[in-house]
């Protein structure tokens, strides 16, 4: 492991990337001998957890998680490690995009959008088997469009009745991203405060950068913080995947957010905030690359 990534680490500041079975880290993270796909997807999260203190899981978001999965994450990882899931979109989700992966449901309207029970049965109940490495749950709300939600204020006042129920259920830390730049208004922090829930700092195609997110947040005492760099703004996902894989090299440095990251985490540092950093393969081309670069900043 990167010595300032283990420093960090014992300073509550935990590097990691947005997932780990990357055939393209091979050579660069993964230097052990898989002789088969399977072996790979079975036995890689052990040798990433050698590298960095921390990993964000996104298939959480499209499948509910099991015990089984995730009993066996906890066992190939060391003590410390930390887990950071995305909840599953079957509560956050308003309306199912016309996608072929939704079938029948493509197109309308979902039932159990921020629904607290259905999240507690089926998410919180089987993650608990993570334990002390349950890191924090993002919740990842897609861009609400016009006919969806009425405006910014209805879904605040919804989220919050929401995180309510969902913290007198679990003690595990929660965050919020969300899509829409213009809802970034103190109502939306005043009820994250409210609720003792993060708000995660995200580099993405329609949101605002990094650095101005944070001058809207900076006033608020937020309990932890969640950076996530998943795109350069304004560029889309596909973009990025076609241009970037497999995921060996960097193919941009994005100065401005690596440096608005080092300086997030120095607050951090000052206030003695837990904090994680995650980021995609999709930000610069190659994530344990641009961890390199931002180490070098701090």
């Amino acid at each position: 492991m990167n010595p300032k990534i283990n420093d960090l680490r014992n300073s509550s500041v935990f590097f990691g990337t947005s997932s780990w079975k990357y055939e393209g880290w091979k050579g660069l993270i993964y230097r052990q001998s898989y002789p088969a796909d399977k072996a790979f997807n079975e036995k890689a999260l052990n040798e990433y957890s050698e590298h960095f203190s921390s990993v964000g899981v996104d298939h959480t978001y499209y499948a509910w998680p099991t015990e089984k999965q995730m009993t066996k994450y906890y066992e190939s990882t060391p003590p410390g490690f930390q887990f950071v899931l995305k909840a599953t979109e079957k509560v956050t989700v308003f309306r199912y995009p016309r996608l072929p992966r939704y079938g029948k449901d493509a197109g309308t309207t979902n039932d159990s959008f921020l629904n607290a029970e259905l999240f507690q049965e089926q998410f919180l109940n089987p993650v608990s088997s993570l334990k002390e490495k349950l890191g924090a749950i993002i919740f990842e709300f897609s861009t609400f469009h016009p006919g969806m939600i009425e405006k910014g204020s209805v879904f605040v006042e919804r989220l919050s009745q929401f995180l309510e129920k969902i913290k007198k259920a679990s003690s595990v830390p929660l965050a919020v991203e969300i899509r829409n730049s213009n809802w970034l208004v103190p109502q939306y922090f005043e009820m994250l405060i409210q609720n003792q829930v993060a708000h995660v700092f995200n580099s993405w195609t329609h949101m605002p950068a990094i650095a101005d997110q944070w001058d809207k947040a900076k006033l608020f005492d937020l309990p932890f913080y969640i950076l996530r760099l998943l795109l350069k703004p304004g560029v889309l996902y596909q973009e990025a995947v076609d241009s970037f894989s497999p995921y060996d090299r960097l193919h941009q440095e994005l100065t401005d957010t690596r440096l608005a990251t080092a300086a997030l985490i120095r607050e951090a540092l000052k206030k003695t905030k837990k904090t994680y950093v995650l980021v995609n393969n999709r930000f610069e081309g190659c994530a344990p690359k641009t961890i390199e670069a931002i180490l070098q900043l701090i």
